[in-house]
C-alpha cells in the first residue's frame, strides 16, 4: 500500500513540478505577446498622432500610382486652378496689350502652353487635320488614269490631277496636297475642296459613292475618309435652278458654282448666250460671257435694259451698255456680310417698285435712309479700266 502510495506520490509530485514549469513559460510567451501588442500600438498611436498633425486622417483614394485623402485632393485642385487661373490672366493681359489680335482666346480656355507650364512636359506639334485630307490618307505610288463611264481621273504632273464629270462635261483641277473629302451632316452629300495650287482659283465638285470609291482605287488605297464640311452654307440661284456654296464671310465676294447635271449646264450656257448677245459692247468674248453668267449665278451681278449692275459686300456699280460717260460707283464704307444683306434687301424693295434700276439717285436715297456710310466715285475713266475695276472686286 505504502509503495503503490510512494509510486503514485512520486509520479503525481513529478508531474505537478512539470505542470507549474509550463505554466510558468506559458505565462512568459503571453506576457511578450502583451508587450508586443503594446508596441504595435504605442507605434499606430504615435502613427495617428503624427497623421492628425498633417491632416491625414481623411480616407485616401487611389489614384494612378499614387493616393490622395480628399483635403489633399481638394489642396491639389485649388493649387491646379489657381496656376490657370494665373495663367489665364497673363493671357488676358497680353491680348489686351496686343494692337492686332487674329484669334481671341476664350475665357476659361486652356492654351497647349499652359498645359506645358502646368504639367511640366512639351506638347507634341505638328499639322492639324480638321479630317478627309487626301495627303493624310494616300501614298506617294504611281498614279494611273482611270476612266468609266461616269467620270475620268487622269494626273497632271506635280501632285496635280484632273476629274471631268461626264453628267456635265465640267473638267476639276486639283492638287494632291490640300485638296480635301468633306461630307455635309445636314444632306449627308460629299465634296471634294481644292487646295494648295488651286485653293483660290478651284471649284468644288460633289463627290459621289462611285467617285469616292474610284479616287480610292486612282490613289492605290482601300477607302477614303471624308471629314465634316463646315464653314459653308447653300443657296440656290432662282432664276437658273443652279446651287452654289458659300464660304463663311464671303458672302457677296464669292461662291462655288456647283454644276450638278445636264440642265445646270444648259441654263449656264443659256445665260452665256443672253449675255453675249444682249451685252455685245461690255461683253466683248465668251470667256467675258462665262464670267459674267458665273457672277450672276453667284449673286453679283444683275442684267437691266441699258447695262449691267454689280453688287459686292463693298459696294454696287454700275456699267452702261452705250455710255460709259454714265458709269458710276458707290462704296460702302467696308466689305461685309451686313453690307451686302442690305444691298440685296434694298434691290427687293427697287425690284417691286419699278425693276432693277440703274439710276444712282435711287440707290444713295436707299443707302441715306438705312444711314449706311458711302461714297460715290464716278467713272471718269474709260470703260475698260472701269470695268478692269470691278472685275478685280469679284474674281475669286
Amino acid at each position: 500500500m505504502n509503495g503503490i502510495s510512494d509510486t503514485y506520490g512520486a509520479s503525481y509530485g513529478a508531474g505537478y513540478e512539470y505542470g507549474g514549469n509550463k505554466r510558468k513559460a506559458d505565462s512568459a510567451e503571453q506576457e511578450d505577446g502583451v508587450n508586443e501588442w503594446m508596441d504595435a500600438i504605442a507605434k499606430r498611436k504615435e502613427e495617428i498622432v503624427e497623421k492628425v498633425r498633417k491632416g491625414e486622417t481623411e480616407p485616401s483614394i487611389p489614384i494612378g500610382a499614387a493616393s490622395f485623402t480628399y483635403k489633399q485632393w481638394n489642396k491639389l485642385m485649388k493649387n491646379v486652378d489657381r496656376a490657370i487661373d494665373d495663367m489665364q490672366e497673363r493671357v488676358r493681359a497680353e491680348e489686351e496689350d496686343a494692337e492686332l489680335l487674329v484669334k481671341k482666346k476664350k475665357d476659361n480656355s486652356i492654351t497647349e502652353e499652359m498645359l506645358e507650364e502646368l504639367l511640366g512636359i512639351k506638347m507634341q506639334r505638328g499639322k492639324v487635320f480638321h479630317g478627309g485630307e487626301l495627303s493624310s490618307q494616300i501614298g506617294s505610288g504611281e498614279r494611273v488614269a482611270l476612266d468609266n463611264e461616269y467620270y475620268s481621273i487622269q494626273p497632271e504632273g506635280d501632285g496635280l490631277f484632273s476629274i471631268t464629270d461626264k453628267k456635265t462635261g465640267m473638267v476639276y483641277k486639283f492638287a494632291e496636297e490640300g485638296c480635301s473629302l468633306r461630307q455635309d451632316r445636314a444632306s449627308g452629300r460629299m465634296f471634294l475642296i481644292p487646295g494648295g495650287a488651286y485653293e483660290q482659283m478651284g471649284s468644288i465638285l460633289e463627290a459621289d459613292s462611285t467617285l469616292v470609291s474610284m479616287m480610292a482605287q486612282y490613289f492605290g488605297v482601300d477607302s477614303l475618309k471624308a471629314g465634316i464640311l463646315a464653314g459653308y452654307s447653300f443657296e440656290t440661284n432662282e432664276e437658273t435652278g443652279i446651287e452654289i456654296m458659300i464660304r463663311d464671310g464671303m458672302k457677296g465676294r464669292s461662291a462655288h458654282i456647283l454644276f450638278r447635271s445636264r440642265e445646270d449646264m444648259a441654263a449656264y450656257e443659256r445665260l452665256v448666250q443672253i449675255y453675249r448677245g444682249e451685252y455685245p459692247n461690255l461683253v466683248q468674248s465668251d470667256e467675258m460671257a462665262e464670267f459674267y453668267a458665273a457672277l450672276e449665278i453667284e449673286g453679283l451681278c444683275h442684267r437691266t435694259e441699258t447695262g449691267i449692275l454689280y453688287t459686292h459686300a463693298g459696294g454696287i456699280g454700275y456699267a452702261d451698255e452705250n455710255n460709259p460717260e454714265t458709269n458710276w460707283w458707290i462704296a460702302l464704307d467696308e466689305e461685309s456680310n451686313e453690307n451686302y444683306d442690305m444691298l440685296m434687301e434694298m434691290m427687293e424693295d427697287i425690284k417691286k417698285k419699278d425693276g432693277i434700276t440703274a439710276d444712282i439717285n435711287e440707290w444713295k436715297s436707299g443707302l441715306e435712309r438705312r444711314k449706311a456710310v458711302y461714297k460715290v466715285i464716278e467713272a471718269d475713266k474709260g470703260r475698260e479700266d472701269f470695268l478692269t475695276g470691278i472685275k478685280s472686286l469679284t474674281v475669286k
